[in-house]
């Protein structure tokens, strides 16, 4: 995929060879724990840990969901569990592979609220 809205082309994704995809593939975060920095307090939350994981390796990234399990004392909407959709990716070297910083969290209600809404648009998704 590139870019040419200056009349240049400019690689956005790498393409990975075959023992690359297949360290990308391998990476899950499942039976780990889920923090969250605190924006009201110094330090950091435990929202719960990844009980399941979906992913597709597209170029140089892994797109996941992952299924969290609440910890106990995250009071939300009575759901049991959040979906967090995010990705893996290579660092600048494409040696080393990690988590994205920057990813959604829905708690199950919320998650399927939103499902709906684009079921509704009559989008093919789940």
């Amino acid at each position: 995929m590139t870019s040419t809205g200056t009349g240049t082309a400019v690689a956005v994704v790498r393409s990975l060879a075959p023992e690359q995809t297949k360290k990308l593939e391998s990476y899950s975060g499942i039976n780990k724990r889920v923090t969250f920095k605190n924006k009201y307090a110094p330090g950091k939350v435990l929202l719960g840990t990844i009980v399941d994981e979906v992913g597709i390796v597209s170029f140089d990234y892994k797109y996941v969901v992952q299924k969290i399990r609440l910890a106990p004392e995250i009071v939300w909407d009575g759901s049991e569990f959040a979906y967090r959709n995010g990705y893996y990716t290579f660092d600048g070297t494409m040696q080393k592979v990690l988590w994205g910083q920057y990813h959604s969290c829905l708690s199950e209600c919320e998650y399927e609220q939103l499902l709906t809404l684009a079921r509704a648009k009559g989008w093919p998704v789940l």
